[in-house]
Parts: structure tokens; C-alpha cells; sequence
């Protein structure tokens, strides 16, 4: 007993018995428990529990002095095989530390997997040369000297496309944009959708344009998303010079603060510029809404201007408010407020025509309306603005309708009136009719049993949207 411990292959052998079942074991909890959890890492451990520990057992028994017989070859192809699985699993291994578990939007996650994959060939290629060199004491000096020369000789004939490319991979690196985010080329503005190691990806809302990183990071470019302050549709607009410049500012900074796809975190400005034009600055919620912005502002202000008797470019005419078109617009709504035909040609002097292009708000929320306005044609939605919905539908008005009825009450309304289309409407002060109802009792009727319909049919609105009125008097326009 005591020679057979004696042997120099007897404590390797007994750790081997040992030792081999007991990291079998280990491994197979640490795969199972990596494979629960989803980890990338668990094929490396199961490549290590399967191949490289056993071979490492089969390895150092078969190296022992006395195990082998004869030139020692059979020793030499089990550690080559041991080399092999060796190089396999670092390179996995280093590849799930550096790139798999890169955080999103870090350099290891951008990096192109056509570089990872040159840098394991390399890898690969040294990792042998220098197994065959250890093992079986081969001369590798000539491996190396003709990978030298062939990366030379590589780099020399694809330098200027390498190079846009390491260009664009600093560009990459760098990270001064991200998915998401709207950028300005000066030629072209888009958001980025996509982003590799060759071209980023911009959807222009008119396609999509791929532009190489190495273009971008030899030119210059606005990130448009990364300012402190939202980003600004800026546009340049003429008035009258007769036209008082600051009702003109607060005219364009209401129209543009009306345009949903405006920010609230800044308000509009404007300010006035040689030559009676004006400059407008109006905040976006995305750099993408810009050409919807300007042209819904653009459309928007035409209305705004005639209804402010303001010269928008200028323009001093104004056919469509004419003495003929305000009388049939008063004979319309005669029979409404209880007036007789003669009586209808006394409002003339105070009542006006006023027009609205769809998407225009007619009445806004917590405000009491100084007048009443009847719709002469067109349609208008009627609603109330909640956080959680954005707008919820009470009731479309149309022809001979009113809205701002809370005029004559004096109190704020909740409801916000939108025109989906095209709107004119007659507009009369609420002196005018305070006249009317004086004279007309039955007017003040009529309006109270209509305010008192749209308050029904807004809690059935808001109840169909599991919400309800907000407390204190509830009152529609």
C-alpha cells in the first residue's frame, strides 16, 4: 500500500476521482441556474462542463511519468485538444463580458460585428499558432511575419474605405446622438430609426435617408433633441404698417400657442423686425411636427388676422365682410333670439362676422365669454380637456347653434369649442344680449334649457370615460 502511494501518479489520480465529479456537479448547478435566468453565459459553462474539464482529467493522467508508453503522441493530441477548447471558451467568454453585456446605447453594444468578428479570427489564429508551438514545438515565427504582411498589405489597399470607416466609428463612439433623436444635416432633417457601424438610418416623414457615419463625422450637424429648451419652428410674417405692433405680437403668439403640437414646457414669442415684419419662435413637443406646425400656423393666422382687422402681408381688403352678408346672417338667427325681422336691422351696429378654419378654437376653458357666437355654417365639436383622455366629446354643434352661452350667466365655462371645419359665425356682445332677453324673457329660457342639455350630455361623456365634471358649477359653452 504504502509503494502505491508512493507513485507519482497516485495523488493526481485521486484528485482526478475525486475532484472531476464534484466540478461536474458545481457546473451543472451553475448552468442550470445561468439557464434560468436567460444568461448568454450558460452555453460557455455547459462547453466547459462537457468538454474542457473532462479532457483536463484526461490530460493530466495521461501525463503522468510511467502513464504512456513510446513517443509521447497520444499526450500531444490531448493537449492540443485541451489548447483549442481553451482559445473556444475564452473567446466566448470575452465576447459575453465586453459586447454581450454592453449596456444599450454604450460602445460595446454600437460596436460592428464585423470588427468583433476580425478580432476572434486574429485571436483565434494566435491561439493556435501558439498551442502548436507549445505542444509540438513547432516554428510559428513564419505565421506571424506573413500576418504582418498580409495586414499591410490589406490596410494599404483598402485605406480610404478603412478609414471612412474608423471615421464613423468614432463618430459612433462618441455617441452624440442616439435612437430617437431628430437631427439637421443642413440638407436633411429626420429622426434616427437606425444606427451599424456603415450609415444611420433618418425618416424624413418622406422616406427614409441613409447616411454614412463617415459623411456625418466628416461634416457638421444639429442634434436636434439634445437642448436644454424644446425646439423652435421659427417663421417670418408681414402686417400692415399701419397695423399696431403690439397687437400684432400678442395676435401671433395667441395663434401659435393654440396649435396642439406646441410645447407647454416654453411659450411662443415674437418680435418685430425692419420693414413691419415679425419673427415667431414657436416651441415644438417634436423637431418632426415642425412643417405641420408652420403650416398649421400659417393657415391659422389668415383666419386670426381678418378677425383682428389686422393687414396680414399687407392686404387691406376683405370681401368676405360685407353690410349685405351681416344682415342675412341676422335674419338667420332672428327667429332664435324671438326677434322680428325689423328688429334683427338695429343689431347690425353691433354685431360682426367672424370665420374659423377647422382645427381653431372658438372658446377655451376658464374664461367668461364677453359674447355669443351663432354658427352660420359649418360644424364644431364641443368638449371638455381632461388629463388623463386629452379631450373628451360632449356634442357637435352646427347650424343656428350657439356657443358661449355662459355669457349672459357671467360665469367660466369648462368646455373647450373646436371647429372641424370651415366656421362662420355671427358674433354679439353680451350687452346686446342682455337687451334682447330683457325684451325677449323667453330667450333666457331657451338658453338655460340648453345649457342645462350639454351639462347632461357631458356627465354622460365623462361617465362613458369612467370620469366625472369637475366639482363647483359645471357650465358648457
Amino acid at each position: 500500500m504504502a509503494d502505491i502511494v508512493a507513485q507519482p501518479w497516485f495523488w493526481p489520480a485521486v484528485i482526478v476521482s475525486v475532484g472531476l465529479p464534484l466540478v461536474l456537479i458545481g457546473l451543472t448547478e451553475f448552468h442550470n441556474a445561468l439557464a434560468r435566468r436567460g444568461s448568454r453565459a450558460a452555453p460557455i459553462i455547459l462547453m466547459v462542463r462537457n468538454y474542457l474539464v473532462p479532457v483536463a482529467g484526461i490530460l493530466v493522467l495521461i501525463t503522468q511519468p510511467g502513464a504512456w508508453q513510446g513517443q509521447g503522441t497520444w499526450p500531444k493530441v490531448v493537449a492540443t485538444i485541451f489548447g483549442l477548447l481553451v482559445i473556444v471558451v475564452v473567446i466566448n467568454a470575452i465576447n459575453h463580458l465586453v459586447f454581450h453585456r454592453g449596456e444599450k446605447g454604450s460602445w460595446r453594444d454600437r460596436f460592428p460585428t464585423i470588427f468583433s468578428d476580425l478580432i476572434r479570427f486574429v485571436f483565434i489564429i494566435l491561439g493556435i499558432a501558439a498551442v502548436f508551438w507549445w505542444v509540438w514545438d513547432a516554428d510559428v515565427a513564419g505565421v506571424f511575419a506573413a500576418l504582418g504582411i498580409t495586414s499591410i498589405v490589406v490596410g494599404l489597399a483598402l485605406q480610404n474605405a478603412v478609414g471612412s470607416i474608423v471615421s464613423g466609428l468614432f463618430l459612433i463612439f462618441e455617441a452624440p446622438f442616439e435612437l430617437g433623436d431628430w437631427i439637421d444635416t443642413g440638407g436633411t432633417r429626420g429622426q434616427i430609426v437606425e444606427v451599424n457601424w456603415r450609415a444611420i438610418h433618418l425618416d424624413t416623414g418622406n422616406g427614409i435617408v441613409v447616411m454614412p457615419t463617415a459623411e456625418l463625422a466628416g461634416g457638421s450637424f444639429t442634434n436636434l433633441s439634445r437642448s436644454p429648451d424644446p425646439y423652435a419652428a421659427t417663421i417670418e410674417v408681414a402686417f400692415g404698417s399701419d397695423d399696431p405692433p403690439g397687437r400684432v405680437r400678442e395676435l401671433l403668439v395667441a395663434v401659435a400657442r393654440d396649435i396642439p403640437l406646441v410645447s407647454t414646457a416654453r411659450e411662443p414669442s415674437a418680435a418685430t423686425r425692419p420693414g413691419s415684419t415679425y419673427a415667431v419662435a414657436i416651441p415644438l413637443r417634436n423637431p418632426g411636427d415642425h412643417d405641420a406646425v408652420l403650416d398649421a400656423f400659417a393657415t391659422r393666422l389668415w383666419y386670426a388676422a381678418r378677425r383682428a382687422e389686422l393687414h396680414l402681408d399687407g392686404d387691406v381688403t376683405d370681401d368676405w365682410r360685407t353690410s349685405d352678408r351681416l344682415q342675412d346672417a341676422l335674419r338667420q338667427i332672428g327667429p332664435l333670439l324671438s326677434l322680428k325681422p325689423g328688429e334683427t336691422d338695429a343689431l347690425a351696429a353691433h354685431a360682426r362676422l367672424e370665420r374659423y378654419c377647422s382645427g381653431e378654437s372658438i372658446l377655451r376653458p376658464g374664461i367668461v365669454p364677453n359674447e355669443t357666437r351663432f354658427i352660420l355654417q359649418g360644424t364644431v365639436v364641443l368638449g371638455i380637456p381632461t388629463e388623463r383622455e386629452g379631450f373628451v366629446h360632449v356634442t357637435q354643434l352646427g347650424r343656428d347653434d350657439a356657443v358661449g352661452l355662459t355669457a349672459l350667466s357671467r360665469t367660466p365655462t369648462i368646455s373647450r369649442a373646436i371647429a372641424t371645419s370651415e366656421v362662420d359665425v355671427v358674433s354679439l356682445p353680451v350687452t346686446v344680449l342682455d337687451d334682447i332677453v330683457r325684451l325677449h324673457p323667453v330667450v333666457a329660457r331657451e338658453i338655460v334649457r340648453e345649457s342645462e342639455n350639454r351639462v347632461r350630455l357631458a356627465r354622460a361623456a365623462m361617465a362613458a370615460v369612467g370620469g366625472s365634471l369637475p366639482h363647483g358649477r359645471r357650465v358648457l359653452g
